[in-house]
């Protein structure tokens, strides 16, 4: 799949010198029958869910159903002509992704997380955890307790949570600890609000979800009672200078889009059809999400599309 993106990246490009990219979708594809239904990640569902109520103050005749389901889940019913749109939050299989029309539409990280009544928050905080001390939990290869991670003689053992539904964040979390996601085990979670309300309610939990899931739109502010996890990323034993950009959302958000926080944990979202969209709405609501739609993405936390990875995408939609 990464070979034929970057193919037609730089088919785009010499294309792009010549003629201008469209200014307008074409008028002859049908009418849509009914909603248009959109299924999957949950790591895209609050950014899809505003684009939806956005979208209809201007279409107000456009319905839509959105569901929540997982990425996996999402591409199982767009392969087999459940649903009309899928979001896909982890890479799609090779086998798979010449059936499909597949455009990126933001970027979100997932983010290991802990109950703030951890009894050992602050030393957490100060030190951060390394990558291979995340291997081992994750993996169950080397279970530490927390006092064995900080060098303090208490037994907590730590309480892996892991997801137990068809979730893009384990795949992204497994391929970043070098691991298959089946190998990403603990106690089996279904969905992002209860992964989180599993590790608020247990003191020595650790956890994984979408960025946006930590922070409160509302007051600006990451939620009170869970945090995130900082990574030791030189492994050093201490969140040096470089690595301390967990307490305010908008340096930690910056801190991701110029790769200070591990790229491979920030990972493209995508939206996918079954072949290139077919109704009009359905390629007028991917047109908008593409373009108007982009001015939603920081602020709801997630991080945009880059102008060529827009016109690109726009270019394939259209023609």
């Amino acid at each position: 799949m990464k070979t034929k993106i970057i193919l037609g990246f730089s088919l785009l490009i010499l294309c792009c010198c010549s003629n201008p990219l469209p200014t307008k979708t074409p008028t002859t594809a049908p009418h849509h029958q009914g909603k248009i239904r959109i299924t999957g990640a949950y790591a895209l569902y609050p950014l899809v869910q505003q684009w939806i109520a956005d979208y209809q103050k201007v279409n107000p005749n456009v319905e839509f159903d959105l569901q929540a389901i997982g990425s996996g889940n999402g591409l199982d019913e767009i392969l087999n002509k459940k649903t009309d749109i899928a979001m896909i939050s982890s890479q799609v299989p090779e086998n798979v992704d010449t059936l499909l029309w597949i455009s990126p539409v933001a970027r979100l990280a997932v983010v290991p997380i802990i109950s703030k009544k951890n009894p050992y928050l602050q030393t957490i905080l100060k030190n951060g955890i390394k990558k291979d001390e995340l291997v081992g939990l994750f993996t169950n290869q080397n279970p530490h307790t927390w006092g064995d991670i900080y060098g303090k003689p208490t037994k907590d053992p730590v309480k892996v949570y892991v997801r137990s539904d068809k979730s893009g964040a384990t795949d992204v979390l497994a391929k970043y600890l070098w691991v298959e996601s089946n190998e990403v085990v603990g106690v089996g979670i279904e969905g992002e609000n209860k992964m989180i309300e599993a590790v608020k309610a247990n003191p020595l939990a650790l956890g994984y979800c979408n960025l946006v899931y930590t922070y409160d739109l509302a007051n600006k502010q990451f939620f009170n009672d869970f945090c995130i996890l900082p990574i030791d990323l030189n492994q050093n034993g201490i969140i040096d200078k470089r690595e301390d950009f967990y307490n305010d959302f908008a340096e930690l958000q910056r801190a991701m889009f110029l790769g200070k926080y591990p790229c491979v944990l920030n990972r493209n979202l995508y939206v996918a059809t079954l072949g290139k969209p077919k109704t009009q709405e359905m390629v007028d609501f991917l047109k908008w999400v593409l373009t108007r739609g982009q001015g939603i993405v920081p602020k709801l936390g997630y991080i945009e599309l880059r102008n060529s990875e827009i016109k690109y995408n726009l270019y394939y939609l259209l023609n």
